[in-house]
């Protein structure tokens, strides 16, 4: 299913249409907002997308589905939380495909490669199906007896079938969604168009933290500088420590001509009473120097 929604830019004088390639996007709202813009988002896509609107147009119902599921993740402080770490919208996330750290335990077909063979489908029942409208492969469950999925792997002809992380999964079917899919006889005769999805999902998950951190920096750059409440003020470090870096030299300068002037002062008061005048060329070095 091809998912399209008109991007929250438009909002703010760019109307697109492009196709949701997130969650913010498909409700059309931008990563940052609020819980209460999301429910209004939310209740306006599925004014126009509920089952009983639609006459029950299976590809309406499936969206509105969609929708519900989307609403779900976003709506819940945890479940969001999660999702913008894996999807690249925080600071400090790290792109899953190359975070070695995670455990892979979790099955991925890619329907871009899948030629429709069954073979997975008779090893393993219980984990993959066979779509009735596009002819490939698909995950049904994660609960299969792993050996049997690995046996899945192992027979596959054309190697689609992968373990991935939850994480790496949640981007690929993401990406999967976005990608207008073909009827696998079509593919093998050549009318398809070749997909690498995982350097797809990679690519897209490199573009929203790019974003992410332009807008850090743009903020900190036009936030005062004796704001320290953000919570982004430390990483590029306190602006103090940045200020007033070349007037430091002249400054010490300053002070310790300063203290010398007072000092010859104590001593011209002390000179004349115990030891005399002191030197013309230091009186005349400390009238320079005021």
């Amino acid at each position: 299913m091809r998912i399209c929604a008109y991007t929250a830019e438009a909002e703010h004088g760019r109307w697109e249409e492009d196709v949701a390639d997130d969650f913010y996007s498909v409700l059309g709202v931008m990563p940052d907002a609020t819980s209460e813009e999301i429910k209004k988002a939310y209740y306006s896509c599925m004014k126009t997308c509920h089952p009983d609107l639609s006459g029950g147009h299976p590809d309406v119902t499936n969206f509105s589905m969609f929708i519900n599921e989307v609403y779900t993740v976003l709506s819940d402080p945890v479940q969001r939380a999660v999702y913008d770490e894996i999807h690249g919208y925080t600071a400090t996330a790290t792109n899953p495909f190359v975070d070695d750290s995670a455990v892979k335990d979790q099955v991925f077909v890619d329907e871009f490669t899948c030629i429709g063979c069954r073979i997975c489908a008779n090893v393993c029942p219980s984990v993959f199906e066979i779509e009735d409208e596009f002819g490939r492969a698909r995950v049904c469950s994660q609960r299969g007896n792993p050996e049997l999925v690995q046996d899945a792997i192992d027979s596959c002809p054309v190697d689609c079938i992968h373990w991935t992380s939850a994480a790496q999964l949640s981007l690929l079917e993401s990406e999967t969604r976005r990608i207008e899919r073909v009827n696998v006889g079509l593919m093998n005769a050549g009318m398809g168009v070749s997909i690498n999805v995982f350097r797809m999902a990679s690519a897209s998950w490199e573009k929203r933290q790019a974003k992410v951190l332009e807008k850090i920096r743009t903020r900190m750059m036009n936030q005062n500088s004796s704001d320290t409440t953000s919570p982004w003020s430390d990483i590029w470090g306190s602006p103090t420590r940045y200020q007033n870096t070349g007037n430091v030299s002249a400054n010490s300068k300053m002070k310790k001509h300063q203290r010398e002037r007072t000092e010859r002062q104590q001593l011209l008061g002390d000179g004349e009473n115990t030891q005399g005048k002191v030197p013309t060329g230091l009186r005349d070095t400390n009238f320079q120097m005021q």
